[in-house]
């Protein structure tokens, strides 16, 4: 009886206790423990005289648990487990069959249609079939809808990209046909002042253009005098009407007495030697053109007829037309060839002094060949020194015959050529300074 009292007792007291609560924290005294272990063997004796009464089931059962562990479980809120839902894949279609589909809406012209309003359900009813359909219709629509626009989109770009290559080919057909223009001379002055106002072309490029045209006709002239063997005088009689008069077209133009197509104004005065357009300046173009024919002029005349008295004549005859020639019409390969001319042809070294001090005085700018040239006029003269006094020797004696190079003129020429502070050490520091320039 006694023992009965105490064990309802303790199955009372473990039932009204605090010690689930207790078992779910992590923080347990030391009491607490050992009053936790000594009511579970007590709660586990109780439990398992009650499982005894119940009849044994023929499945295997669950691992027994102590009245604190279910009262624990009991207490803990168990997390709700839900069968994640698959998500319903949207409907989708490929570019093939939305470009098929695409095709045959616009075909047919259809439009679209209108979309009815679902009638409305009562909260929690499920959907009907009917309901079911018109949404598949709707994602239909909506698929065909973007199936449409992306058609007229791609058509947009594609007629802007069509468009755009349209346009670019027709400028460069036209670039095309203006540059053959440019580059034949075939183009009258209207066409040029129609280039440069629409601004097809730049007024530097109508510029080029023109030099061209007329070096063109210069040149042929001069081969012209050339293949009908009129000789040296036919050379030169070119060159006095259509090169050494662009000056005079360049004199006229600043007094204003050109007209409007690039004439001397009034049936008395001569014609000018060139046809410059009127929408083109004549400065630019007489600038350039001017040393470039007489370059062109004194090779040829130096190639065809090497012993032509007229050479010489040359640079005098650009010298005797003003400062305006001379400072114009000198260029730095056309410097190179007279001093060419006057070492390889003449053996001239005071011409060769004077040229080099025309190049000073007009601002002529030297190169590589210009102070090659004074190289090889150095070379030369070590040269025929050692041959001089090498012959000295093998006669015996000392000639009696003065070298060439020991010659007053020639002498002094050679101090200014390559003594201290000569040409040859101010164009060599001058190739410096103009190399160190174009490096900045």
């Amino acid at each position: 009886m006694s023992a009965r009292i105490s064990r309802s007792w303790l199955t009372h007291a473990a039932r009204n206790s605090p010690v689930p609560f207790l078992y779910q924290t992590r923080t347990l005294t030391g009491a607490s423990l050992s009053s936790l272990r000594h009511t579970q063997h007590y709660s586990t004796s109780n439990t398992a005289a009650d499982e005894a009464e119940e009849p044994q089931d023929e499945k295997p059962r669950a691992p027994r648990r102590s009245y604190i562990r279910q009262r624990a479980a009991a207490v803990t809120p168990q997390p709700t487990t839900t069968k994640p839902t698959t998500p319903q894949k949207p409907l989708t279609m490929t570019s093939s069959e939305k470009q098929i589909f695409g095709n045959l809406l616009e075909q047919l012209g259809t439009e679209r249609r209108s979309q009815t309003q679902p009638e409305p359900t009562t909260p929690g009813a499920k959907p009907t079939l009917r309901e079911e359909e018109m949404d598949e219709m709707s994602q239909i629509s909506a698929i065909f809808d973007s199936v449409l626009q992306d058609m007229k989109e791609k058509r947009k770009r594609a007629e802007a990209r069509a468009a755009e290559r349209q346009s670019e080919a027709t400028a460069m057909r036209a670039s095309t046909e203006i540059e053959e223009k440019l580059q034949t001379g075939e183009y009258t002055d209207e066409e040029m002042a129609e280039m440069i106002s629409s601004q097809k072309i730049s007024i530097d490029r109508a510029i080029e253009a023109v030099v061209m045209r007329e070096s063109v006709k210069i040149e042929a002239a001069l081969w012209e005098a050339i293949d009908e063997n009129k000789g040296d005088t036919g050379i030169w009689e070119v060159c006095k009407d259509r090169i050494f008069n662009i000056l005079r077209h360049f004199d006229e133009e600043k007094k204003g007495l050109l007209g409007v197509k690039g004439d001397i104004a009034g049936d008395e005065a001569p014609r000018t030697p060139l046809a410059i357009p009127s929408c083109v300046p004549v400065e630019p173009v007489v600038t350039e053109l001017y040393p470039k024919m007489l370059l062109v002029a004194f090779k040829m005349l130096n190639l065809h007829h090497p012993d032509s008295q007229l050479i010489s004549q040359f640079r005098a005859t650009i010298k005797s037309m003003g400062r305006a020639s001379a400072v114009l019409g000198g260029s730095t390969g056309l410097y190179n060839e007279f001093i060419y001319f006057y070492w390889r042809g003449c053996h001239d070294l005071p011409g060769v002094v004077s040229l080099l001090r025309d190049m000073e005085v007009t601002g002529v700018e030297p190169n590589r060949r210009t102070c090659s040239l004074l190289g090889s006029i150095k070379n030369q003269r070590e040269h025929d020194l050692r041959t001089h006094w090498r012959k000295a020797r093998l006669e015996g004696q000392r000639s009696t015959r003065e070298p060439w190079w020991d010659l007053a003129p020639n002498r002094k020429a050679v101090r200014e050529l390559f003594g201290p502070e000569g040409w040859q050490e101010k164009l060599e520091h001058r190739m410096r300074e103009i190399a160190k320039a174009q490096a900045y």
